[in-house]
C-alpha cells in the first residue's frame, strides 16, 4: 500500500492543525514562557546564595579583565614584615618602640598614622607592669627598693607619642564583648537617619583607655561583616549599633589627615538606605548599608615600606620625601600574624593593603558603582534575552536559537564589561546568561516533546524498515543525502521461506499477510540485534547487509550469528505454533527457511530517482549471496555461505559444500554450509564428525571404493549434531561433480566474486 496512509492523513500526527488547536498551542507556549520567565525574575529578586555567589564572581571576573589603573595617591604602608621581626624582635613590640615608630613617621612628615592593630591590653613588657609582680621583684632583689610606679610605663609613653601627632587606632568587632569604643568624630546626616540601614556592630573589642584618649581617631579595622575568609570585595565606611554610628579605620584615617571633624551621611528611605558618605572634601558613594566596593590594582611593591627602614636613620632620611604629607597605614605581611586575605584579582594581600587601596580609591575618585538603574538594566537584559531565545527556539529551531543566544550573551557580556571599564558601573551579566541558557534548554525540551512530534512520528514509522544506525546517520548528515553511494566490503544475507507458494495456496490473503508479518518480523529482529541493515522485504524474502553505513570489523561473524539465531527462531515458532496459521494448516505445515550469505565488494548508498530512493546495496557480492540462498535446495542444507564469509568468521562450525554452479555465474563458486556456532565447533563430537566428513570428501573426489560406508558413518554421527545434515549427506553422492575441482586459492578468488 506504499505511503498512501501518509497522503490520506490516517496518521493523526501529520494532519494539519485546526485553528482552535493552533490557538491553544500558542496560548500554552505563552503561558509556559511567562511562568518560566516570572520564576527566573523571582529568583533574581530574592537573590539566594547561588545567585549572590554568581554575582560576586562575575564582579571578580570583570576586575581581573580590567584591574584598577594605579594612580599615585598620598598613601603609604609601613609593613611589619619578616625582616622587621627578625631585626627588631617578635610581635608585639614594646609600646615604647611603637611610640618611637610613631614619632619617626611624624618627623618624616606623615599627615596621619593609622594602626591596623588592636591595642586592647596594657603592655605586658612595660617595666612598671613587670616590677609590679612581687615574685619578679623578689627574684631581682628589689624588695623595699622603690616603687614600681616610679618606673617607665610604656602605655603612657605611647600615649604621649599619640598626642604629638595625628594617629588613628583601630577597634575590632566581637560577639563576646558588648562594650563599644569611643567615637572621636561627629556624625551628621541629610534625609533619613542612617543608623537603621548601616551594617550592625556586633560588640566591640575594648580599646585601652589610656591610648583611646590620646588618639586623634578611632575606627573599625574589620574589612567586612564576615570573617573575610573569602575574597574581600567591599568595606564599610560606617557601622551602627542601631542607634549610634561608628567610623571605620579607612574613614578615620582620611578624616584625621584632613583635619575634618564630622561625617555627613546622605540616606534616603525611597532608595532604601545610605547613598553616600562625605569625609571632609571627599564624597564616597556607597551601597544601602554604607559599604563601598573595592577596586583593586595588581600588587605594587612600591606601596610598602619596611618598618625596619623607619628605625634606620639613613634609610628614614631617604624615605622622608616619600612619606611627607601621606596617610601612613601600619600593618603586617608576616604570615605568622594571620592578617592575609584574598583579593578579587586572585592574589593574597595583607589586610592593611585593602585599607590603603580603599583610601587610594576615595582620593582618586576611582569607584565601582551600583547605580539605581543597573537593576533595571539587568532585568531588561534578562527579559529580552529570555524572550528572544525562547521564541527563536520554539519557532525557528534550537540551532538557530543557540547561535542567536550566543550573540545576545556576547552583547550582554560586552556591555557589562564596557560599563565596568569606562563608566565604573557594576552590571551583573551572570544571571541574564543563566536565564537565557535555562530558557533555551526548556524551549528545546518543549520543542522536542510537542513541536517535533510530527517529525518523530515519521521517524518512528520508517525506523521499522531501516536500522536505527542508518536513520541516525541520515539525520546527522541530512545535507549529504543524495543519489550515489560508496564502494566497500559488505556481508550480504538473503533468506527465503521454503515451499511458500504451496503454503500460500491454502491461506487467504489476510492470513498470508499475518503469517508473513509474524515470521519476517521475528527474523528481522535477529538481524537488527546483530547490527545488520534490513535492505528490503521482497515477498517472502529478506535482504540484509553488514558493514555499512557504519564499519564493523566482525561483520561476517555477525551475519553468521544472525543466520543461526534465525534458524533457532523458526524452530521455536514451529514447536510452539506461533505463526498464527489456521488450525487445519498449522497441523500439517512445517515452516523452513533457506539462508545464503556472501562477503565481497559492493556499492552501498541511496539508489533510485531524485525524489524517491532507498538505501540499498548492489554488486556481484549481492548476486552471489542471492544465488547461495537459492542453492540451499540443490545443496540440501538451509544455511549456505561463501568461502569469503567463512574465512572472515573464524571459529564457527563450517563444512565444505563444493564448488557449485550458481545461476548466472560463468564460474563455479566455492560454498560452505554453516552448521553451528563456536561452541559447536569446539565440541569433540563435531571435530570427530568433521574428520570423517573430510575422509568422505577425499573418497568422493577420487571415486574410491568405500565411499558408501564412509558416508554411512558420517550420517550416523550427523544425527547427533543436526538432522538436516543427514539429508545433506544423502544428496552428497549425487553431487560428485561439485567436488572434482581443487579447493585452492584460485577457487577461493572466484568465490569472493
Amino acid at each position: 500500500m506504499g505511503l498512501d496512509w501518509l497522503k490520506e492523513g490516517r496518521f493523526s500526527i501529520l494532519r494539519p492543525t485546526m485553528l482552535p488547536g493552533r490557538f491553544l498551542y500558542h496560548l500554552g507556549v505563552l503561558a509556559g514562557g511567562l511562568i518560566l520567565i516570572g520564576s527566573l525574575l523571582a529568583i533574581r529578586v530574592s537573590e539566594p546564595f547561588l545567585v549572590r555567589e554568581a554575582r560576586v564572581t562575575t564582579a571578580d571576573l570583570l576586575q581581573r579583565t580590567s584591574p584598577r589603573p594605579y594612580i599615585d595617591a598620598p598613601v603609604k604602608i609601613v609593613d611589619i614584615d619578616e625582616r622587621s621581626l627578625s631585626l627588631l624582635g617578635q610581635w608585639p613590640w614594646p609600646r615604647d618602640r611603637v611610640a618611637e615608630l610613631v614619632d619617626r613617621l611624624h618627623a618624616a612628615g606623615a599627615a596621619a598614622v593609622a594602626f591596623d592593630f588592636l591595642f586592647v591590653e596594657p603592655d605586658r613588657m612595660s617595666p612598671s607592669r613587670l616590677l609590679s609582680d612581687p615574685a619578679v621583684r623578689a627574684r631581682l632583689g628589689l624588695d623595699g627598693h622603690g616603687s614600681s610606679s616610679d618606673l617607665a610605663d610604656n602605655d603612657k609613653i605611647m600615649a604621649e607619642a599619640l598626642r604629638r601627632g595625628n594617629v588613628v587606632l583601630g577597634f575590632g568587632t566581637s560577639e563576646q564583648r558588648r562594650e563599644h569604643p569611643q567615637v572621636k568624630a561627629g556624625f551628621a546626616y541629610t534625609g533619613e537617619d542612617p543608623a537603621p540601614y548601616v551594617i550592625r556592630l556586633r560588640g566591640g573589642a575594648w580599646l585601652l583607655p589610656t591610648l583611646a584618649d590620646a588618639a586623634a581617631g578611632i575606627g573599625s579595622v574589620n574589612l567586612s561583616t564576615e570573617d573575610a575568609a573569602d575574597s574581600v570585595r567591599a568595606v564599610p565606611i560606617v557601622w551602627s549599633d542601631g542607634k549610634r554610628l561608628y567610623p571605620s579605620l579607612i574613614g578615620e584615617a582620611l578624616r584625621v589627615a584632613q583635619g575634618a571633624q564630622t561625617y555627613v551621611i546622605n540616606a534616603d528611605q525611597a532608595t532604601g538606605g545610605v547613598q553616600s558618605v562625605r569625609i571632609g572634601a571627599f564624597e564616597v558613594p556607597t551601597g544601602p548599608t554604607g559599604e563601598f566596593n573595592l577596586y583593586y590594582t595588581p600588587p605594587r611593591p612600591d606601596r610598602y615600606v619596611s618598618a625596619a627602614d623607619i628605625f634606620d636613620d639613613d634609610r628614614l632620611r631617604a624615605l622622608a620625601p616619600d612619606l611627607a604629607g601621606r596617610i601612613v597605614f601600619i600593618g603586617t605581611s608576616a604570615a605568622g600574624l594571620f592578617d592575609l586575605h584574598k583579593t578579587s584579582l586572585g592574589y593574597t594581600a595583607p589586610g592593611v593593603e585593602m585599607h590603603a587601596q580603599a583610601v587610594e580609591q576615595i582620593i582618586n575618585g576611582q569607584f565601582l558603582l551600583k547605580k539605581e538603574w543597573t537593576n533595571a538594566v539587568e532585568y531588561i537584559a534578562l527579559l529580552l534575552g529570555s524572550v528572544i531565545v525562547g521564541l527563536t527556539t520554539i519557532y525557528g529551531g534550537a540551532r538557530i536559537a543557540f547561535f542567536l543566544g550566543a550573540a545576545i550573551a556576547s552583547l550582554i557580556a560586552f556591555g557589562s564589561w564596557y560599563a565596568f571599564r569606562y563608566l565604573g558601573v557594576l552590571i551583573d551579566f551572570s544571571f541574564p546568561l543563566v536565564a537565557g541558557i535555562t530558557v533555551w534548554f526548556a524551549a528545546t525540551a518543549f520543542r522536542y516533546i510537542v513541536t517535533d512530534k510530527e517529525k518523530r512520528g515519521i521517524r518512528n514509522a520508517f525506523s521499522r524498515y531501516v536500522h536505527p544506525s542508518v536513520l541516525k546517520d541520515i539525520e546527522r548528515n541530512y545535507s549529504q543525502v543524495q543519489l550515489g553511494g560508496e564502494n566497500c566490503e559488505l556481508t550480504v544475507l538473503f533468506t527465503d521461506i521454503r515451499n511458500f507458494t504451496t503454503l500460500s495456496e491454502r491461506l487467504t490473503p489476510a492470513e498470508l499477510v499475518a503469517f508473513l508479518n509474524q515470521l519476517l518480523g521475528a527474523l528481522g529482529k535477529e538481524i537488527v540485534v546483530e547490527g545488520g541493515v534490513i535492505d528490503k522485504f521482497i515477498g517472502d524474502s529478506i535482504m540484509a547487509f553488514w558493514n555499512a553505513p557504519l564499519r564493523q570489523r566482525d561483520h561476517a561473524a555477525r551475519a553468521c550469528a544472525a543466520a543461526l539465531q534465525m534458524r533457532n527462531v523458526v524452530r521455536h515458532m514451529n514447536d510452539e505454533k506461533l505463526f498464527g496459521l489456521p488450525p487445519h494448516v498449522a497441523r500439517e505445515a512445517r515452516i523452513e527457511i533457506g539462508v545464503g550469505i556472501n562477503t565481497g565488494a559492493a556499492c552501498v548508498g541511496n539508489v533510485g530517482s531524485s525524489d524517491r530512493f532507498n538505501y540499498s546495496a548492489i554488486g556481484d557480492a549481492v548476486n552471489v549471496a542471492s544465488r547461495a540462498e537459492s542453492a540451499c535446495k540443490e545443496v540440501g542444507y538451509d544455511l549456505v555461505v561463501g568461502r569469503s564469509t567463512a574465512s572472515q568468521a573464524p571459529g564457527f562450525a563450517f563444512l565444505e559444500a563444493g564448488a557449485v554452479q550458481l545461476k548466472g555465474k560463468t564460474e563455479r563458486v566455492q560454498l560452505m554450509i554453516l552448521i553451528g556456532d563456536r561452541d559447536l565447533a569446539a565440541s569433540s563430537r563435531f571435530q570427530v564428525f568433521e574428520q570423517h566428513y573430510r575422509n568422505a570428501l577425499e573418497l568422493l573426489a577420487g571415486q574410491r571404493v568405500g565411499l558408501e560406508s564412509a558416508l554411512a558413518e558420517c550420517r550416523k554421527l550427523a544425527a547427533e549434531i543436526d538432522l538436516k545434515l543427514v539429508r545433506y549427506l544423502q544428496l552428497l553422492a549425487e553431487r560428485r561433480e561439485d567436488f572434482m575441482l581443487p579447493t585452492g586459492p584460485d577457487v577461493e578468488m572466484v568465490a569472493t566474486g
